[in-house]
């Protein structure tokens, strides 16, 4: 049947096929193909030049070869077979697929309809994966330039987390010093002072026998600022006693001042701050706020039995140490 100007295959068209060795349908412009009529040849070798077929002719008479009892294929014009693999492909899930032009290679010496689209598919994914990942390679270096000391920062953060660091204590005692404890109070806390600090710090702390509670025990001769600066920087350690009333005092931030400055100076965690009560934001000072911002030690007062007990744990242990400030690590 070659050479016959065959358009359109119907069944009418093969109705004297029966027990043909070889059925011949080259040099046919078939325009269209019913994939039933050759899945019901009873032929053993079909002869096809292809090569001027469309991409839709190609596919219903290879959809039925693949149902047919045909033994042999034999194509003439190989040329076909790259142009109809550039074609276009019917996909199922084209947002999950990507296809392109791709290498012949694993179809090597395999039968032609045992050829798997989705091999090419996944081939042509890899090549067309190349350019991406080096696109994607260029904009991680940028990005990784452009925040490299943010990402330094929390690498350094990381390895704290992981590896920890080892705390530096001052060398010096408090036998070391004029003052073992110098208390900066407002005059209204007195009471808590007489009531509750003095008799612990003689409980706990029996050796600190030079402290300087408050203005009373200041350096006599000399100007009052003078005095405060001296007992600070010739104390062991400092304790300012905070209030809703003591931060609205003047003098009271002046020496809470002086106290802070000495800590820059010396480069010592010298100073810890106990907070009588709960002092609202909005009557917080910024001195006060500059002293937690910088991760500085301090102890909350509780009336719970309990509570103070754990107070003053952690209160005797602050008074017995000094350790030196560290400003590569966080503060928080």
């Amino acid at each position: 049947m070659a050479s016959n100007q065959l358009k359109h295959l119907t069944a009418r068209d093969f109705t004297f096929v029966c027990h043909t060795d070889t059925l011949d349908l080259r040099e046919n412009p078939i325009q269209s193909v019913d994939p039933d009529v050759i899945a019901s040849l009873h032929v053993r070798s079909l002869v096809l030049g292809i090569y001027h077929l469309s991409y839709e002719v190609l596919t219903n008479i290879f959809l039925g070869i693949s149902k047919s009892d045909i033994e042999q294929l034999i194509i003439q014009e190989g040329s076909w077979l790259i142009d109809w693999i550039n074609k276009p492909m019917h996909l199922i899930d084209k947002d999950k697929t990507i296809c392109s032009s791709a290498s012949l290679e694993p179809l090597r010496e395999k039968p032609l309809l045992d050829v798997d689209p989705n091999q090419l598919c996944i081939i042509n994914g890899l090549l067309f994966l190349i350019p991406l990942a080096s696109i994607g390679l260029v904009v991680i270096s940028v990005l990784l330039y452009h925040y490299r000391w943010q990402l330094r920062y929390k690498l350094f953060l990381l390895k704290l987390a992981a590896v920890g660091y080892n705390e530096m204590r001052d060398a010096r005692d408090h036998n070391d010093y004029e003052f073992d404890v110098n208390i900066i109070l407002y005059d209204d806390d007195d009471v808590w002072i007489r009531e509750q600090l003095r008799p612990a710090l003689e409980e706990r702390l029996p050796q600190f026998q030079r402290n300087v509670f408050g203005d009373e025990d200041l350096v006599l001769g000399m100007h009052y600022l003078d005095s405060v600066d001296y007992v600070v920087s010739h104390s062991y350690k400092t304790i300012v006693v905070l209030s809703r009333a003591a931060v609205q005092d003047r003098w009271f931030i002046l020496k809470f001042r002086t106290a802070m400055d000495h800590v820059s100076d010396t480069l010592t965690e010298f100073v810890v701050v106990v907070f009588l009560e709960d002092i609202p934001d909005d009557e917080m000072p910024f001195l006060a706020r500059l002293y937690l911002n910088d991760g500085r030690p301090y102890i909350h007062w509780t009336e719970d039995e309990r509570g103070q007990e754990c107070f003053w744990n952690e209160l005797t242990k602050n008074l017995t140490i000094n350790l030196r400030t560290n400003d590569l690590i966080p503060n928080e």
